[in-house]
């Protein structure tokens, strides 16, 4: 299962969605920046603005990769001219060997684990122990054992405090805890057999879902990009998955440009609600940062992730603003 974790064989698979993507928060980018030049000059357009390409590393904006990897979800090397990195993943070798392959210096590219949501590869593994012969009470006692201590464990952040300008969470959320559930189906396990297990797989995915939005928002000034993913289906049914995404896009940008202070945004769309567990907990922890003033939501829109042979995703593509 962890080798499978390794994407490197999807590169050119992910061409057009990495492109997109990594298309998306540039714009975003340059969208900050442009609204930020035109209120300060007190205009409502300015045709000769544009990113400054090859500042000084020192004076370039912070842009963070959150469960960075491989980064073979994104074209690092579109954003490089203008910007620095932060690449954040618990697999410190994984984002070392991304930063090599992009060529970029110990400077323009940093490599950490936050800890943020700090389970041990030793604990999956002895869970995978206990399955063959455990019961329901077994399992779920064991997987408290496992979230009480993470909780417990509170990130060190203090050094990463308002340190990135801009953050990128794409396919995180949903990641956090998987190894859990991928081994139960491995096991083919009964979920229906399990009802204790899978409420406390529940709340790890609740808990996860709070410590990363947490982290993210101590650490970032400017503002978030975000991709979960909503619905999966094999790759013969991608033209629904295109289908779904358009009505996404559509509805959204509606919805946003209908938005005032009064109202709120509606759980779902078109009857579409986010079927992954992890992206469906961390969706809502975006939307009550909304409610919270905390997140103005700028943009949203639809993707399709040919995530593998076997599955592509449907993803839900954000853009907020952080209110310091």
């Amino acid at each position: 299962m962890i080798e499978t974790e390794n994407s490197d064989p999807m590169q050119s698979a992910w061409d057009e969605y990495r492109h997109a993507l990594t298309e998306y928060i540039w714009d975003g980018i340059e969208s900050y920046y442009r609204r930020a030049h035109l209120a300060e000059k007190g205009m409502l357009r300015d045709q000769d603005f544009s990113m400054h390409v090859d500042e000084p590393l020192e004076l370039r904006p912070v842009v963070a990769i959150w469960g960075a990897g491989r980064c073979n979800d994104l074209d690092l090397q579109m954003l490089a001219p203008y910007v620095r990195f932060v690449l954040i993943d618990r697999d410190l070798d994984a984002a070392e060997c991304a930063r090599m392959r992009f060529g970029f210096s110990k400077q323009h590219c940093r490599c950490v684990d936050l800890g943020f949501w700090e389970i041990y590869e030793e604990e999956e593994r002895f869970f995978e122990t206990l399955l063959p012969d455990a019961d329901d009470l077994h399992l779920s006692e064991y997987l408290r054992q496992v979230l009480t201590s993470v909780v417990e464990l509170q990130p060190e952040l203090a050094e990463f405090e308002g340190a990135f300008d801009f953050s990128v969470v794409c396919g995180l959320a949903s990641q956090l805890n998987a190894r859990f559930a991928g081994l139960l189906q491995c096991y083919q396990k009964n979920p229906h057999n399990l009802p204790r297990t899978m409420a406390i797989m529940k709340e790890m995915n609740v808990q996860a879902a709070r410590r990363l939005m947490e982290a993210v928002m101590t650490t970032t000034k400017a503002a978030i990009f975000t991709a979960n993913e909503i619905y999966a289906a094999p790759p013969a049914r991608e033209e629904r998955l295109a289908g779904y995404a358009q009505i996404w896009s559509e509805e959204w940008e509606q919805i946003l440009d209908a938005q005032t202070a009064e109202n709120t945004f509606p759980k779902d769309v078109e009857g579409i609600t986010c079927q992954v567990a992890g992206s469906r907990e961390f969706g809502l922890q975006l939307m009550r940062a909304q409610e919270a003033g905390m997140l103005t939501v700028r943009h949203r829109s639809g993707l399709i992730w040919p995530f593998s042979n076997e599955k592509y995703y449907f993803m839900d593509v954000l853009t907020a603003y952080c209110k310091k």
